[in-house]
């Protein structure tokens, strides 16, 4: 929907300011014996006629007395009214002046007033804000997103309540969210799913977080809207707005950082000339080059990052419509560990037990990358229009290619330049949707939605040696989602249907191994020929409904029930074999059938002047869920598989129930202007039921805290602040020794800081921070890093930022 921002033209008035909460106001009481009749409350929600958007700031009289102003939800409260008729007057300079008479009696009257729009001024229409999530949900931008600046999208994450990162050798991650990662969690850019090879633990978003202006994290089951495959939720990276008045802005960011000698460089300039109006566009770029990290005893070697990003958009706009093309190239290039090696069953035990990787003393933090490594590179273009209209809402249609290139290189004779795995996966995807005008059923109560279809089409080209298969794809969706808005309560319900087709091009000699294996039957797919096709249907529900509820203006509730079932991927059916940054030897399931999550969630949240916090509880009951982890044979011990490039622990994938459940919880409190204190905790158990044992890979308890001062203005250098924080993180102590291979690591805290502030230099805004992180130098290892077997985490780094933001309007 469209809200509508107003140039007033003509008119001559006096801005008054908005409150976020507009208090109860006593009405003109009546004098003398009378004024026992005085106990009528009138509640009163004012919207735009057309939009049914909240009017916020309008004045609300009664002859010459001024009785309330509306709040940013357009809401205002009189009390102690006088039985009788009462005459308002609603008006905003923008808006026709509603008059009306009220008819009070001996309490509450509850009445929706939607005001026109003067035909006296120049519209310019803007998206408006997205509905209230009814999961939990928290997003980063403005400050908050400034200090992420420089990190990846899993550490950039990780301070979110409910988030935890999968670290892999590679010193790259990506986000956990409340247990679920990789297919089970969904990443949007710019509203458009972010297909990649995710199913590898050591495959890292590629995903350049400059590129956002908001990152969102939606917590729990998001299937009807995002794809059946959210069951764990969804991140939002969300790029700035194109600009709508003529002008220019740029910014630009220098990140210095210590532990992997290096640092990263991003600008953007965003430009809409004067001379075509509604026509906009916007260039972006980013560069990072890194050296190797250091634990505090030893470097990491040959764990180099050398990355760089791309990106260009256009926009046109006129009364009605908008239309928008954009692309994304992501490149990198990242360097492996060179510890991650496994010469024996035996080998791998004795790793686990040293305290540091053997041969160690001979590592360098250089800048060098070499093998084993990855080059990845991503391209995403996008196009976007919208049409509004007047009798029956916006339409858009979205159209978007991606082009996901993945290489692999192990450590090989000199003579082989080569990958030895070359993944390429070509994404078409088309989205058409509709969200209809605000019903109108009575005063307080409207009904919002959204309707959609969606198509895609995917190749995935694979050479190498035997790991996946070529598969093509199609698939369809379609989608509607309903909300009801009363005053103080929504109710939000759900459905999708989606049907996907694949067909895996198996060489017979991968066939074949496949059938000796076990994982296949020789008369499971196709005619076998030189090619052997094997073809998969699947077709999946997904629903939901959830309810908010407004205590008071300052505090709400929040219930989430939700379904979707996901359709195994293809390496689930037809992984055999290993990668050199994957570092065990894994076994897929071709006859796999849709997991099937149910979930709950409780969300409560308060926002005041000094207080701000949220607290949710989840529970997730999954029916045939998709379990990799490692074969355990008939003694209870893990299985190994020898192979000519060495010893690799066997992981297969079958199906099993689950139950997942947990807690998380984020409250921030300032006392006082200058001081703010802030904690997180985030709890999640995982279980299989089927087999009344731990799931591997759950994030263990994780608790933060943060003290943060903020100084007042001096020598020129405003919204200055030092923050302290700590992170605690216990041992994970649900787990199976034969499953996890080690005992998990000890409990560990890290120590971190940071200052900062911004100055006006001239017409640029100029920010400056200095951070730290493992300040303490801890030597620790984490439960859910694939580097834990064989080397410790990073130790203490300082990363320095400096950001410059400047722009006119023209």
């Amino acid at each position: 929907m469209h809200r509508v921002f107003i140039i007033v033209i003509l008119i001559a008035a006096t801005s008054r300011g908005v409150s976020a909460q507009a208090p109860p106001v006593e009405a003109t009481p009546a004098r003398g014996p009378s004024a026992v009749a005085c106990t009528a409350t009138v509640d009163g929600h004012v919207v735009d006629r057309k939009t049914h958007e909240p009017v916020a700031g309008a004045s609300v009289s009664s002859g010459a007395n001024l009785l309330a102003q509306t709040d940013e939800g357009g809401r205002f409260t009189l009390i102690r009214v006088c039985r009788g008729p009462l005459e308002l007057a609603i008006e905003r300079a923008d808006y026709v002046v509603d008059r009306r008479t009220l008819a009070i009696g001996a309490t509450a009257i509850s009445v929706e007033i939607e005001l026109e729009l003067s035909s006296e001024v120049i519209l310019i229409e803007e998206e408006a804000p997205d509905a209230v999530e009814m999961r939990s949900a928290t997003t980063l931008s403005g400050a908050e997103l400034e200090k992420a600046r420089g990190k990846g999208l899993a550490e950039a994450l990780a301070d979110v309540p409910g988030v935890s990162q999968l670290r892999s050798a590679s010193g790259m991650g990506k986000p956990i969210v409340r247990g679920q990662f990789g297919r089970r969690l969904l990443l949007l850019v710019d509203g458009i799913r972010h297909r990649s090879q995710e199913w590898g633990l050591d495959h890292a978003p590629e995903i350049d977080p400059f590129v956002a202006s908001k990152l969102t994290v939606v917590r729990g089951a998001s299937g009807v809207r995002y794809g059946p495959d959210a069951i764990g939720g969804a991140v939002l990276v969300e790029p700035p707005e194109l600009l709508r008045a003529p002008g220019y802005a740029a910014e630009a960011h220098l990140i210095g950082i210590s532990n992997g000698r290096g640092g990263a460089l991003a600008a953007r300039v965003q430009m809409a000339p004067a001379a075509v109006p509604g026509l906009a566009w916007q260039l972006e770029g980013s560069l990072k080059r890194l050296a190797a990290a250091s634990t505090p005893d030893y470097a990491l070697d040959n764990t180099g990052v050398s990355e760089w990003n791309i990106g260009a958009s256009v926009g046109y706009r006129r009364q009605g419509i908008a239309a928008k093309l954009s692309y994304l190239r992501y490149q990198a290039e990242i360097g492996v560990c060179s510890c991650l090696r496994i010469e024996s069953r035996e080998d791998f035990f004795a790793q686990i037990e040293r305290e540091r990787p053997l041969g160690s003393e001979l590592y360098e933090a250089d800048i060098e990358i070499e093998r084993p490594k990855q080059a990845v590179s991503h391209d995403l273009a996008i196009a976007r229009a919208r049409w509004s209209f007047d009798r029956i809402g916006t339409a858009q249609a979205t159209y978007s290619f991606q082009y996901d290139h993945r290489r692999e290189y192990d450590v090989v004779r000199e003579a082989i330049t080569g990958p030895q795995f070359n993944f390429k996966l070509m994404t078409n995807e088309l989205e058409l949707l509709l969200e209809h005008n605000p019903i109108h059923l009575s005063d307080h109560l409207h009904l919002r939605g959204t309707t959609g279809v969606v198509g895609v089409v995917q190749a995935h080209r694979y050479s190498g040696l035997p790991l996946v298969p070529d598969y093509s794809a199609w698939g369809v969706g379609a989608y509607a989602i309903e909300r009801l808005i009363a005053h103080d309560v929504e109710i939000e319900a759900g459905v999708r249907y989606d049907l996907l087709a694949r067909t895996a091009e198996i060489e017979r000699n991968d066939f074949l191994r496949l059938v000796r294996s076990g994982q296949l039957a020789m008369d499971a797919c196709g005619a076998i020929g030189e090619q052997v096709d094997c073809a998969s249907r699947y077709h999946t529900l997904s629903a939901s409904a959830g309810a908010l509820y407004r205590i008071t203006d300052l505090w709400s509730a929040k219930l989430d029930l939700s379904t979707a079932s996901r359709p195994p991927n293809p390496d689930e059916q037809y992984l055999n074999g290993a990668a050199p940054t994957f570092p065990v030897l894994g076994l897929g399931k071709p006859d796999l059938e849709p997991e099937t999550t149910y979930s709950a969630s409780v969300t409560t949240s308060v926002a005041s002047e000094h207080v701000t916090g949220e607290l949710s509880a989840y529970a997730n009951k999954i029916d045939d869920y998709i379990y990799f982890a490692p074969a355990i044979d008939d003694a209870g011990a893990p299985i190994f598989d020898v192979t000519i490039r060495g010893a690799f622990p066997r992981f297969v994938t079958r199906p099993v129930d689950a139950v997942f459940y947990g807690i998380d919880a984020g409250i921030a409190v300032a006392p006082v202007t200058e001081l703010e204190l802030g904690a997180q905790a985030s709890l999640v158990r995982a279980r299989n039921t089927s087999e009344d044992s731990p799931l591997v890979f759950i994030p263990p308890d994780r608790f933060r805290g943060t003290i943060t001062a903020k100084p007042p203005t001096f020598g020129g250098v405003r919204n200055a602040f030092v923050t302290l924080s700590g992170t605690y993180v216990r041992r994970q102590r649900s787990f199976d020794l034969a499953a996890d291979f080690a005992a998990p690591p000890d409990p560990y805290f890290l120590l971190g800081a940071e200052a900062g502030g911004e100055m006006q230099v001239g017409d640029q805004l100029v920010k400056i921070a200095l951070s730290g992180t493992n300040l303490l130098n801890t030597r620790y290892r984490d439960y859910t890093s694939l580097l834990r077997y064989f080397a410790d985490q990073p130790g203490w780094q300082v990363m320095a930022r400096l950001s410059l933001q400047f722009g006119k309007d023209l």
